[in-house]
């Protein structure tokens, strides 16, 4: 057993990042500052210092927190990251072992990535790797999908219902290396990434593969846990993203931008046949994503025939991406052999030192605005509730949420009521021209009806019949001009009380949380008063126990807050139907059947 630190003998607290800060500067806006991955290493620890010294960090990102519906500027090192996040205090010599070798990783990985993105400045579509080059960039990667936040306390947890599984194995791994929590499993495949090389990890996972068969190991996990596969399994994970999927490099369009939420390394896009991950998007820069993609799509012929059968399901796939041409240093294929042969025979080349000089040509693919915007929605789709979005410059971010807004798509209409304020704040933010667009200017629609509600020169039957009206001129989402600050803090407090409203509610059953359909039913347009005051009686006592509105309750306030109410209860309405029916029975209901929808 393992001896551990005493309190006295660890050293000061970190804050140690999932998401580099190599990365992060990357998102710097260069309209506000000189981005810090562009400046040197000495200009970089000047400014670290002054920050020390002052309290007060230059190197910030903008950032839109999806709980507080806040944007925002934020130091790069306080955010993306947690408090002692890989301290092993198991390990009594150095506590920090893991955050030192995972930054030396960074830092090679950081100048492969860095030449990715000279290439593309300098307006190169091919970029050449050394093999060692590649196996770094690879591991890096994965230590990206892996260190997600949100992965730990799910993929280590034996109890959940996902890892049924693995719950021999995670029983047997505990005892043997005395793993007491989840964390100390992260830790434990954490170490074993890091300190190994890659062909060994992927010679490791080969092994086990070929003396189980894929149903066999799979049976084996559940039943008898193999002894070899104890100090190994971490590879199995490991070699099934490396050896089923290839490394493809995407380029933003000109003139757009890709995005990233807390949770974005890894994410998986597109299903086959109904397997996911014909896609894993790793956004490395404002410009530069890393995919990796399927080796079933591989081929263009065989995607289109998959396409063709409804096989596939992907926003994605019709991006092209080749795999890299490969110039071994020193090895041929055998004359004659089957394809197994001269598969071992290139597995068996891969482990020695002259296969590192092996170099592989990679051809960067540049997206169109359309296919950029696709990477966009599926990062925009998948951020948490209590996860965010950073962005370099407003005037892409406004774009990008733009075409979320309009999107027809059904799996990404919740999630709207989640951008709907960002979308109003960048609009403040931005100077909007061009044919596609036109500038909100200094008074939109919205703002001349409130201003007309407040003289008294239009007045409502009822305050339903206002506060519908009232929602519905700040969510035109065919007319995206209309958006503006007064709509940003009318979606803001919608928003944030579904948010409170999910964090009641139970989780749905497994099976539908990824079910998505455009409900049947909306909201009546208006309300007899005596039903008006009902309705805010009952849907309006129960968001001011969220407590999501306004601390000033002047006029104008209220009609927002009413409004907002108004959002809620078509959320409830589309998404909850059953609970906003016992909310108001037996005494009156708002929705009505359409086949439109809201």
């Amino acid at each position: 057993m393992a001896a551990t630190s005493t309190s006295t003998d660890l050293p000061k607290d970190q804050y140690q990042h999932y998401i580099p800060r190599f990365i992060l500067r990357y998102f710097q806006d260069t309209q506000i500052q000189p981005r810090t991955s562009d400046r040197n290493k000495k200009e970089r620890q000047k400014n670290f210092h002054k920050a020390r010294k002052t309290g007060v960090d230059q190197d910030t990102i903008m950032l839109y927190d999806i709980q507080s519906q806040r944007f925002e500027h934020q130091p790069i090192g306080k955010v993306h990251g947690n408090i002692n996040m890989y301290r092993d205090q198991r390990n009594t010599q150095n506590v920090d072992h893991l955050e030192q070798g995972l930054s030396r990783l960074e830092n090679d990985a950081a100048t492969i990535i860095r030449s990715i993105h000279l290439a593309t400045d300098a307006r190169r579509d091919v970029v050449t790797m050394k093999r060692k080059e590649l196996e770094t960039l690879r591991k890096f990667i994965y230590l990206m999908h892996y260190r997600r936040t949100p992965l730990i306390s799910s993929y280590f947890d034996e109890n959940h219902a996902d890892n049924a599984p693995l719950r021999e194995y995670y029983k047997f791994l505990r005892e043997k290396y005395d793993l007491r929590t989840k964390n100390d499993i992260f830790l434990f495949g954490l170490k074993y990434i890091l300190q190994t090389p890659h062909h060994k990890i992927v010679t490791a996972a080969e092994a086990l593969w070929e003396k189980y068969g894929v149903m066999g190991f799979a049976r084996m996990l559940q039943t008898r846990v193999d002894p070899k596969l104890i100090d190994n399994y971490p590879a199995v994970d490991y070699t099934d993203m490396a050896n089923m999927s290839f490394l493809g490099i995407w380029q933003a369009a000109e003139g757009e931008e890709f995005v990233i939420g807390n949770n974005s390394f890894g994410l998986w896009e597109g299903v086959i046949d109904g397997e996911p991950d014909i896609h894993r998007l790793f956004i490395v820069g404002p410009k530069i994503a890393l995919v990796l993609r399927a080796n079933l799509v591989s081929d263009d012929r065989i995607t289109a025939k998959l396409l063709s059968k409804a096989v596939i399901s992907s926003t994605l796939v019709d991006i092209p991406t080749v795999k890299a041409s490969s110039t071994y240093a020193r090895f041929t294929f055998p004359r004659l052999a089957d394809a197994k042969t001269a598969a071992k025979a290139l597995g068996i080349y891969r482990t020695t030192p002259a296969a590192q000089e092996d170099v592989f040509t990679f051809k960067i693919t540049m997206l169109t605005k359309k296919q950029t915007l696709a990477v966009n929605q599926v990062v925009l789709l998948n951020v948490p509730a209590n996860g965010n979005v950073t962005f370099a410059s407003p005037a892409a971010m406004r774009r990008t949420v733009e075409s979320y807004l309009q999107s027809p798509e059904p799996y990404v209409h919740e999630s709207k009521y989640l951008y709907r304020s960002l979308f109003g704040i960048l609009s403040e933010h931005v100077d909007v021209s061009g044919p596609s667009s036109t500038s909100p200017g200094p008074c939109s629609g919205i703002d001349i009806v409130l201003k007309s509600i407040e003289s008294g020169v239009i007045e409502f039957a009822s305050t339903y019949d206002r506060a519908y009206r009232v929602y519905h001129l700040a969510t035109v989402t065919d007319d995206v001009s209309k958006y503006n600050k007064t709509t940003s803090e009318i979606h803001q407090m919608t928003a944030r009380a579904i948010l409170k409203m999910k964090e009641i509610l139970p989780p749905p059953p497994l099976p539908h949380r990824r079910r998505h359909f455009q409900s049947p039913y909306t909201l009546v347009e208006k309300l007899p008063k005596e039903e008006s005051e009902l309705f805010f009686a009952l849907i309006g006592y129960q968001v001011d126990v969220l407590g999501v509105g306004p601390t000033n309750s002047d006029i104008t306030n209220r009609i927002k807050y009413e409004a907002a109410i108004i959002g809620f209860t078509h959320w409830l309405c589309e998404h909850h139907r059953f609970l906003l029916f016992n909310r108001l029975f037996p005494w009156m209901d708002v929705t009505v059947f359409s086949f439109e929808g809201h």
